[in-house]
């Protein structure tokens, strides 16, 4: 192909549009091709240094060398597909003019329904052909033909592949639509001038490693997007006399070079580089404890890049800040961009973000962003807020109406802390990366370049686990850091996990691997190596002493072995006393909120006649923003080290469990699986071990020598184990009767934490229960139903995931990257909400004062921002919806529900067009009611939103 100045080619027609709705005029393809190309280059310069899988390496030294500019140059090539009868023609007055002015751009027709991004791909293959890419006549081997894939999927969607030879050698004969002649040269010269301003002579002769492809098509993605946001279009719109000559296609590539930078910079898409500083200065305290020492002392001498290290401890043994410390060491041994802390739920989301902000301040060299992502980012008022806002201020992306929505969603709002060098973010936002939903290439590109900490890795399902086995095996691959966290973790999960980030990265295990507890491991992906772990003593030890209390539900709640009656005895010494506080953890947000009425109205009883009841709290998901964020504010500054400690009895659902540094002298919980009663148990006198409490001037005198967990063991009239039915499928019956059974074997003998941690754990994952246990014949036959059940319904989970998820970074499928959208079977979408627990919606209470007059609270004080004319809403009226949003389950939504049509100017933010309107009236006894699928439904400030 000729250099830019060639006399034989055809000049580049600046008539070509390839942007126009919203803009004063049409946009030149062209230009957006070269701006394109020029932000490409401003990521790469970001980026790469720490995306090690485009390193010398993993590509070669003669293709690493030139990685720069060839991605430049696919960038550009990523909007050739526009240059086509069957794309120009979606503007009629400009394709009429263009064919009117010159005929030969009529000679072919358009193909209904062909998009551009199909037409990229087909014209590129033979692009790249004549470029001197190697061809073969089969896909699986035809260098450019992947290239071309990677680039027409660069709408979050790969293209099926080129089937038929004929088709690869001749791709515009074999499809209507794309354009020969003149179309045909205008392809040409828009690929010389992109090749000529890039630099791009280096050619392949060899296809990309997948996960390389991945992190190049990430690159493009978001380098079209930032090149497509309105404002940095119409501040280069060229002028009525432009004619895209070679001095101005230059002029403008330069331009577009010169504020690509800044754009990167403002859109928060730099590096987070974390420097080498001393523990007291990254978290403020002299003496590491044991955990911490040992990491510090010897990870550094194991690391030589990229690896996994796999921490076990019980809660409070200081984890989070050995993760922390440990992704320093990590990150600048690999020259990482940042760090991705990865939670299970969007409260402890909340939580950590905080800690990982402190850090943030003292760890990080420059500025970098720090952004927090949930479950579609919307839990938190601090996220919710963040991301309507976000989506207020941001300007539009111009594109097609579907791509402009992901768009502003990744560089505005809810995504936006994936591409952000430092991020706090809930499981599925990672997990989603390896299941083929639209951008799931972008997701693994947005963890590629980060240490990713992944906590509570024990609290998965079957599902879930099997999920993240695949999506460590990416990070491996990826060669990303990935530091595993966990307080109760079996051995063989320990070593599922470490194996496949190792397989990942290249590397098999042949050793037995067994965790210490606690203690630390480190598997190097460079080496292959995985050191022996290493143990260490906990400077928490304590014994806690775990009382199963059998109780029934239904009937009369004054009987003596009812659970609210059960609960009502335990909590009398602080009722009648002067001190102490009491956490009582249910299992369902129903079930905590029907507790905490029946203990208000045992409360209110007891002021009555004289007494001085507790305060009550009530803690679940279920709250209007500003309403959740002061309880938990509450409860951290009341129960925290620091707290005053008032005498409270806080109802709770696991909400309360995981990342939450919280102190109550007393734990009443529902049944739970083992390893979650044993985390759970950590917030039982959390600041005490044998060696001191930080509360003890506090503690009330019925506490006892020990740390309580009473364990509320459900049972039916004759007092056997029960599954309750309001729980549903929230735990496994197996693992529930097997910790009901091993509780009540033990009898109360007290739990050495961390001593019997691991045992007790393993215990109830034993193969033969029976050994562990002595059962009757009966429970013996009903456990082993139950774990017939549990596992044909893990072995079913786990054969879902290899037909949903996305094949291995090694697999020979992905030589045609279709595969990474469509899997062996087509997946539902509800399979991804219901089970990455992304069903919930999010919706607002709207309370009718007078027809047509709706405002956001009860007393008519703050009226909806956007419900009347359709201007933008602003980024301080979103940050007031979120403070009203409440999440509910999606289920919530269907026959029964009534809703208000979202308001115009809710439909332009990004993040307010998916929530609802529930439009609440006043009733003849006072209160405010809604109606959605279950029922009628009302909002109290103190107990949430919640079923009449």
């Amino acid at each position: 192909m000729d250099d830019l100045d060639g006399d034989s080619l055809r000049p580049v027609d600046a008539r070509l549009w390839g942007k126009c709705d919203g803009l004063p005029g049409p946009y030149p393809v062209v230009c957006h091709l070269i701006d394109t190309a020029a932000m490409a280059g401003a990521l790469w310069d970001a980026w790469a240094a720490g995306l090690g899988v485009l390193r010398a390496d993993v590509l070669g030294e003669r293709i690493a060398a030139h990685m720069r500019s060839l991605v430049c140059f696919w960038a550009g090539l990523h909007d050739i597909g526009k240059i086509s009868p069957s794309f120009q023609v979606l503007v009629d007055d400009l394709y009429q003019r263009l064919v009117t002015e010159s005929p030969e751009y009529g000679e072919d027709h358009a193909e209904p329904g062909l998009r551009h991004n199909e037409v990229t791909q087909w014209v590129l293959v033979e692009i790249f052909r004549e470029l001197g890419y190697r061809a073969d006549d089969s896909v699986r081997r035809d260098v450019g033909h992947q290239i071309a894939q990677l680039l027409g999927g660069h709408h979050g969607r790969f293209c099926p592949a080129i089937g038929r030879r004929s088709e690869l050698r001749a791709p515009r004969s074999s499809r209507p639509g794309i354009g020969k002649g003149v179309w045909e040269e205008q392809c040409r010269a828009h690929a010389v001038v992109l090749r000529e301003l890039t630099g791009a002579r280096e050619v392949l002769h060899e296809r990309l490693p997948v996960p390389a492809a991945i992190v190049v098509l990430g690159i493009v993605i978001v380098a079209d997007w930032l090149a497509s946001q309105e404002s940095f279009i119409t501040a280069r719109m060229p002028g009525p006399t432009w004619t895209a000559s070679p001095d101005e296609l230059r002029a403008h590539w330069e331009r577009a070079v010169a504020d690509a930078p800044r754009v990167v910079q403002e859109a928060g898409l730099g590096r987070g580089l974390l420097a080498d500083r001393t523990f007291k200065e990254l978290f403020g305290f002299d003496e590491p404890n044991s955990l911490q020492a040992s990491v510090m002392k010897e990870l550094p001498d194991l690391v030589n890049g990229p690896g996994l290290l796999l921490c076990t401890a019980p809660p409070g043994d200081g984890k989070t800040e050995t993760a922390l410390y440990a992704a320093g060491v990590l990150a600048r041994a690999s020259d990482a961009n940042g760090l991705g802390f990865c939670l299970p739920t969007m409260a402890t989301t909340d939580a950590m973000h905080k800690r990982v902000a402190r850090f943030a301040e003292r760890a990080l060299l420059g500025d970098a962003a720090l952004t927090k992502v949930h479950s579609m980012a919307w839990l938190s008022s601090g996220s919710a807020g963040d991301a309507a806002a976000g989506a207020a201020d941001g300007g539009e992306v111009i594109t097609d109406a579907q791509a402009s929505t992901e768009a502003a969603q990744w560089l505005h709002a809810g995504r936006r802390g994936l591409l952000a060098p430092l991020s706090t973010f809930t499981i599925d936002q990672g997990l989603a990366g390896v299941l083929p939903v639209e951008y799931n290439a972008l997701r693994l590109m947005a963890t590629a370049g980060k240490v990713m900490v992944i906590d509570e890795a024990h609290s998965y399902d079957a599902w879930m686990h099997a999920l993240l086995l695949r999506w460590l095996e990416w990070l491996g691959a990826l060669r990303a850091p990935v530091i595993l966290l966990s307080a109760t973790l079996t051995g063989e999960t320990a070593r599922s996990l470490v194996e496949a980030y190792m397989l990942g990265a290249g590397h098999t295990i042949s050793q037995e691997l067994r965790p210490r507890y606690p203690g630390w491991l480190f598997a190097d992906a460079v080496t292959g190596t995985v050191h022996s772990p290493r143990e260490v003593t906990s400077e928490r030890e304590r014994v806690v002493a775990f009382e199963t209390v059998p109780v029934c539900r239904g009937g009369d709640a004054a009987q003596p072995e009812h659970r609210l009656a059960v609960i009502r005895k335990l909590l009398e010494n602080v009722v009648d006393g002067d001190r102490g506080c009491v956490l009582v953890c249910c299992t369902t947000v129903t079930e905590a909120q029907d507790t905490y009425r029946h203990l208000a109205d045992w409360f209110r009883r007891v002021e009555e006649s004289g007494g001085r009841p507790p305060a009550l709290r009530l803690l679940h998901s279920r709250y209007r923003e500003r309403d959740r964020a002061a309880i938990l504010d509450a409860c951290e500054r009341d129960f925290g080290k620091k707290g005053a400690r008032p005498r409270t009895v806080l109802v709770s659902t696991q909400i309360v469990e995981q990342s939450l540094d919280l102190d109550f002298d007393l734990l009443i919980t529902d049944l739970a699986p083992m390893a979650l009663l044993l985390q759970r148990s950590g917030r039982c006198q959390r600041h005490r071990d044998e060696r001191a409490d930080l509360h003890h001037a506090r503690r009330p005198e019925w506490v006892g020598s020990q740390p309580r967990v009473i364990v509320l063991d459900p049972v039916d009239e004759r007092g056997e184990f029960t599954v309750p039915e309001e729980w549903g499928e929230v735990y496994d019956e197996s693992l529930l009767h097997r910790t009901s059974e091993l509780l009540r074997e033990r009898g109360g003998e007290p739990v050495k934490i961390p001593g019997d941690v691991q045992e007790l754990v393993d215990a109830v994952y034993a193969e033969n229960f029976a050994t562990v246990t002595p059962l009757n014949d009966a429970t013996a036959r009903r456990i082993a139903r139950a774990d017939a059940r549990r596992l044909a319904d893990e072995a079913a989970q786990r054969g879902t995931v290899k037909l949903v998820a996305i094949p291995s970074p090694d697999d020979g499928r992905l030589r045609n990257l279709h595969n990474l959208i469509e899997t062996q079977v087509e997946m539902d979408p509800a399979l991804l909400t219901t089970r990455l627990g992304a069903d919930s919606e999010r919706v607002v209470c709207v309370y009718e004062q007078r027809p047509g007059e709706w405002t956001l609270d009860e007393a008519g004080q703050v009226p909806v921002p956007g419900m009347k004319g359709r201007s933008r809403v602003t980024r301080d009226q979103a940050r007031v919806i979120a403070e009203y949003m409440i999440p509910v389950p999606g289920r919530y939504f269907g026959e029964g529900t009534e809703l208000l049509k979202t308001p115009p100017s809710w439909k332009k933010n990004v993040v307010l067009r998916d929530w609802k309107l529930l439009p609440m009236r006043r009733a003849s006894d006072g209160g405010w009611y809604g109606r959605m699928r279950p029922g009628r439904v009302t909002y109290r400030a103190d107990s949430g939103l919640q079923l009449i």
